[in-house]
């Protein structure tokens, strides 16, 4: 009897073990998993921000890009005093995959059309082998991030022919509305950034496969992420082709994709910043002459920005 005992002792805490590990090592592994998850996320976040910050360079030294000639095949020829553009704009994105923008790429446009809402940006790949001076998007790889652009921004846009600078003009901080995206339920951004996260199977059964052939509007779903109620219905989410997207977070079921924005006053307050520190050079150019810092017009100036008008602006 008391060997019976001793055996069933034994075997009860070999249960009360096995339980404990596995509640254990299930809560290491939950933990882990949790880390791991965060850590991504986090390496996604400083990613983003550096590629935020290049564009904004690029935006930024939009003029200087064509008032030099280039060296080492940059892309950007010289161009006469009347057809640099005005800090401000950006690149198209990269549809097909190839890291550049070539070819119909260089020219990206959808304007907006009242009520529409996949109307007004495009969406792309990050075009992350496009070559600048001093601004490039350091190990970022093809295919690695997604870009959404207010289609307004475009260095390329031949929608908007102004005389056949192929861009949209003026523009300016009166430029309206101040950005056409729309990030977590916030209006006015010019662009975004996403890193999508790893692929997963959503709700609805759909799996992302990112070895499928096809351009970067094609391919969406297998990359950018869907988004559902607390019902598991299917509701505005990132790859559904409108203008409103969202960045994971606790409300965003669904939602794995990292994004960070330029909105419309950060771009504002960096354009300006740029012009204001070469405010006397600038306005001592005759107001008359067509260039990027004087009044738009559609024949005489058509990449006019009138910058000139903002500099009562400066510090």
């Amino acid at each position: 009897m008391h060997k019976q005992q001793s055996g069933f002792i034994m075997m009860v805490l070999v249960v009360i073990m096995v339980i404990g590990a596995t509640a254990y090592f299930g809560g290491f592994g939950e933990n882990l998993m949790f880390h791991q998850k965060a850590k991504l996320a986090e390496r996604d976040i400083a990613n983003t921000l550096k590629i935020r910050e290049q564009l904004l360079r690029y935006a930024i030294f939009q003029p200087e890009l064509y008032e030099s000639d280039p060296t080492g095949g940059t892309g950007y020829a010289l161009k006469t005093l009347d057809t640099i553009p005005a800090p401000g704009y950006l690149p198209c994105v990269d549809l097909d995959g190839d890291g550049e923008v070539l070819a119909a790429e260089t020219s990206c446009g959808n304007p907006t059309v009242s009520g529409d809402d996949t109307t007004g940006f495009v969406v792309g790949f990050l075009p992350t082998d496009f070559r600048t001076r001093n601004i490039f998007f350091g190990g970022a790889v093809p295919k690695q991030f997604y870009y959404v652009l207010d289609e307004r921004f475009a260095n390329g846009n031949n929608l908007y022919h102004n005389g056949s600078t192929g861009r949209f003009a003026p523009l300016n901080p009166d430029t309206l509305p101040q950005g056409r995206l729309n990030l977590n339920g916030r209006e006015g951004y010019v662009a975004l950034i996403i890193a999508p996260g790893e692929p997963i199977t959503m709700q609805d059964g759909t799996v992302q496969d990112r070895s499928q052939a096809g351009d970067a509007v094609v391919r969406i779903v297998d990359y950018l992420d869907k988004r559902f109620d607390d019902s598991g219905n299917e509701i505005n989410g990132n790859a559904d082709g409108d203008r409103f997207f969202f960045s994971q977070a606790k409300n965003n079921l669904g939602i794995n994709d990292t994004i960070i924005g330029i909105s419309f006053q950060e771009w504002q307050a960096e354009m300006l910043n740029r012009v204001c520190s070469q405010k006397a050079r600038l306005e001592a150019i005759d107001s008359s002459e067509a260039f990027w810092f004087n009044a738009y017009n559609e024949i005489d100036n058509p990449a006019g920005s009138d910058w000139r008008a903002f500099m009562g602006g400066c510090p």
